[in-house]
């Protein structure tokens, strides 16, 4: 905020200085809002880079459009082994805790039949992660009961809710760019698998991409975001989304020509958090007002009355 003001206030002192030397006005009280937005802010690069009017040429970029949603990360259902009894009995060792890694062929647990009085081991029949240990050492265990869980991490799903409103935009194949919710890490996958029906309780489907975590970065349970790519255009010219101002109720940039910028009015198509495609009202290879430009709108509003 301190800098936002800084810059108003210098901007302000320099125009101020350059009126003194016979600049043209830059705004006469008297006008209106629509006579304003034909005039020309009249301001020097040397003013523009003072004041921190970022420059920018207008020309062809790639966008992607995406969509936003949310989600968490799940075990890869396809490499997770629930662990039960053979045979009914009780308990004698647990040899793994939850957290814990197991080899393929390594002892999980040791029972005792029900029926022999014999113990028998189970071993893990695949290399993993414990998730989920669900018994005790002397306690029973049937043989339908999940006594343990274990998990090659190795793998991920990334599990996104879609809504009714999107998932018409949402299909397998498309790129999708996930975040973790602190934003310290992201990866970009494809959507592979997008479900038939959805959840009655949150009324959405769910949109999966699988994730390679062989150094163990993602979590399950963790909350993620999903920027999932929904069109993908070569625009022959674009704007920067910080360019765009409101200006006498029509979208503008402010083009740079000798004089200073003039309020230009555009026609936008697709966008991206980054890039903005300029369907009509600018060619490519001119100059714009990108970082504050809202100073330049600032100033040719000045002693209209108006807010824009």
């Amino acid at each position: 905020m301190n800098r936002c003001v800084g810059l108003v206030v210098a901007f302000a002192l320099l125009l101020s200085a350059c009126s003194k030397k016979g600049a043209a006005p830059v705004a006469a009280a008297e006008e209106s809002p629509s006579e304003s937005a034909q005039r020309i802010a009249v301001i020097s690069s040397q003013t523009a880079q003072v004041a921190g009017i970022g420059v920018a040429i207008a020309g062809p970029a790639e966008i992607r459009e995406t969509l936003t949603l949310f989600g968490s990360i799940a075990p890869n259902a396809e490499r997770r082994q629930e662990i039960r009894a053979r045979y009914a009995g009780v308990v004698r060792e647990v040899a793994k805790r939850p957290g814990e890694q197991a080899a393929k062929g390594e002892l999980l647990l040791t029972i005792e039949s029900n029926d022999s009085l014999e113990p028998y081991a189970i071993r893990s029949p695949i290399a993993g992660t414990v998730l989920e240990r669900r018994v005790n050492a002397g306690e029973t265990a049937e043989g339908t009961q999940t006594l343990m869980v274990v998990a090659d991490l190795s793998t991920v799903w990334a599990e996104i809710a879609v809504f009714s409103r999107d998932l018409h935009r949402v299909r397998a194949g498309q790129t999708v760019l996930i975040q973790a919710a602190d934003g310290e890490r992201q990866t970009t996958a494809r959507i592979a698998y997008v479900a038939p029906a959805g959840d009655t309780e949150s009324q959405s489907v769910v949109a999966r991409a699988v994730l390679e975590n062989r150094r163990g970065e993602w979590v399950p349970g963790q909350f993620i975001t999903g920027d999932i790519v929904v069109a993908q255009v070569n625009a022959p010219v674009t704007v920067a989304p910080i360019a765009l101002q409101t200006f006498g109720g029509k979208t503008v940039v402010f083009v740079k020509n000798a004089k200073g910028f003039e309020p230009r009015e555009i026609e936008t198509g697709h966008r991206s958090k980054t890039t903005v495609e300029v369907i009509k009202g600018l060619t490519a290879g001119e100059h714009y007002a990108a970082e504050n430009s809202y100073l330049i709108k600032s100033d040719l509003l000045k002693g209209t009355g108006e807010e824009d």
